[in-house]
């Protein structure tokens, strides 16, 4: 049973990126409808609102998934020495990237199959990798 709950405490932390994971994909696969056309002020007019919205929300879910399960940010458990980067740690931030970049392509790919008036588009694939790694850059600095 001790080992059940290591696996649960060790999984909390995961948390936040993973609601914020289900917000993108309700708000991104759901069926569109007339409420969701934004009129925008005219100085905001051709600026790539959509892509900037793609980048910006799978930016803060990177953030998310670094703060609470890369950085040890666990009340229950210790951190490690301070300077020290482990494997571990390199190989869970590969595999949150590479997750979230597929989940983004497969955004995509059920969008363009579900025919529900959201638009498949490579842009957004590429605003949501962007996002991402530029996350990952900022957060591998600080």
């Amino acid at each position: 049973m001790p080992a059940i709950s290591q696996i649960i405490k060790s999984k909390i932390p995961l948390i936040p990126a993973v609601t914020w994971g289900f917000l993108i994909l309700y708000l991104t696969l759901r069926p569109k409808s007339d409420g969701d056309v934004v009129s925008l002020p005219t100085w905001m007019a051709g600026l790539p609102i959509d892509k900037l919205a793609h980048f910006g929300f799978w930016g803060i879910w990177y953030g998310l998934f670094h703060v609470f399960y890369l950085n040890n940010w666990r009340g229950f458990q210790r951190a490690p020495k301070q300077g020290v980067k482990s494997s571990h740690n390199r190989k869970h931030q590969v595999y949150g990237i590479i997750t979230m970049i597929v989940i983004g392509g497969l955004v995509e790919i059920f969008q363009y199959h579900l025919q529900w008036g959201r638009e498949a588009e490579w842009a957004d694939l590429a605003a949501d990798a962007a996002g991402v790694l530029t996350a990952a850059l900022f957060y591998k600095r600080f």
